[in-house]
């Protein structure tokens, strides 16, 4: 291990969390007494294979030494060495969300020099900062995309509002309106926007614009299409339910009952439509209307965090006492060990569930020393 540089002291930066080093898993976890690698071929015309699972910055001769103690490896030779890199980033709180700097007028940042790990964190902040470099060129207005418009903003807004204290990666549990921002509607929330900035083409946008229309007649015939006790199909679908589905009910309301297939409320759609009907329209407007009530309660929810900031953490609080926390989450919160729940919406890193769990047992814990 001394002679690994992320333990020797010749690396002084955090290691990604979500990619770490073989020498990072013996230390961080110590007990386990077996690890999987995994043998990937570089391609179909190459002796090359990947090891993955046994990245390292150890010294080649070591590398060497250590792979050939693996069953099947007493032979296998190195093409090229394991290593590892440190960086400098710039504090992405000194970005706008345009990705812009604004240090210096005109320059666009992104990707790893912004703190971020991975190749698609890279990848959508270049689109954020391309268009908004190209905007900038021609005096556009700034292309910004907010949390509940896609991940895209989610990231940008976690990078500009907390920084990092380690390489960031975006996971959908950092957006509280991850019910809306699914992949089957991501033409829905972003073509338009697309289009407005001039990289969706008039094929893609007839094509888009044709299934808008068709998802939009369908949300109407799920909301107005009403089965009522004397339909001849009221029978049959209770039966399969094994409910009483009331006087009448609407598909809408319909397909928030639990067993409740597209297939079915395909059947029960007037005949006139159902021709011009494809099922992934018809299950992208089923999940708007599954989701409304929760989403609704997000929308409570996020609310209500917002509005207790000066709710008090106790000195000795024991943030690993809250169950469903991660530990990565506690690690956070006790290391940044904050006085009040403003200070905790602020901790880099502690996506809107963690938040909220918190949020709940201060609550809980103030209302019992008052009681």
């Amino acid at each position: 291990m001394h002679q690994s540089p992320l333990y020797s002291g010749k690396i002084k930066g955090v290691g990604p969390r979500y990619c770490p080093s073989i020498e990072d898993k013996v230390v961080k976890f110590a007990e386990k007494d077996r690890h999987q690698l995994f043998l990937e071929p570089e391609g179909h015309k190459t002796n090359e294979v990947y090891l993955n699972g046994f990245s390292t910055s150890l010294p080649s001769d070591l590398q060497l030494d250590l792979l050939r103690m693996v069953d099947g490896f007493e032979n296998v030779q190195i093409i090229r060495p394991g290593y590892a890199i440190e960086y400098d980033f710039v504090d992405p709180r000194e970005l706008r969300p345009t990705m812009a700097s604004t240090r210096m007028e005109g320059l666009f940042l992104a990707g790893q020099i912004n703190g971020t790990t991975g190749y698609e964190e890279a990848a959508c902040q270049g689109l954020l900062a391309g268009i908004n470099a190209a905007y900038a060129v021609d005096g556009r207005k700034e292309f910004i995309l907010q949390r509940d418009e896609a991940y895209i903003g989610v990231l940008a807004d976690d990078l500009i509002r907390h920084g990092v204290d380690e390489p960031y990666r975006l996971f959908t549990s950092r957006a509280e309106a991850r019910l809306t921002l699914r992949h089957d509607n991501a033409d829905q929330r972003l073509s338009p926007k697309g289009r407005d900035a001039g990289l969706v083409g008039d094929s893609d946008w007839e094509r888009f614009s044709a299934k808008r229309d068709r998802i939009a007649n369908l949300r109407n015939a799920l909301d107005f299409t009403r089965i009522k006790r004397s339909s001849v199909e009221y029978a049959s679908v209770s039966q399969i339910l094994g409910v009483d589905l009331g006087d009448s009910i609407t598909l809408s309301q319909l397909a928030m009952r639990q067993g409740v297939k597209p297939e079915l409320i395909h059947r029960l759609l007037p005949s006139e439509i159902q021709a011009d009907i494809r099922m992934a329209d018809l299950e992208t407007a089923l999940a708007d209307s599954l989701y409304s009530g929760y989403i609704e309660k997000q929308k409570v929810a996020t609310e209500r965090v917002n509005h207790h900031d000066t709710l008090k953490v106790p000195v000795d609080f024991q943030f690993s006492t809250i169950g469903g926390l991660s530990n990565e989450m506690v690690e956070r919160l006790e290391r940044a060990r904050p006085s009040n729940f403003g200070q905790v919406r602020n901790i880099s890193g502690l996506p809107p569930a963690a938040v909220s769990s918190v949020l709940v047992h201060l609550s809980a814990n103030s209302s019992a020393k008052a009681a």
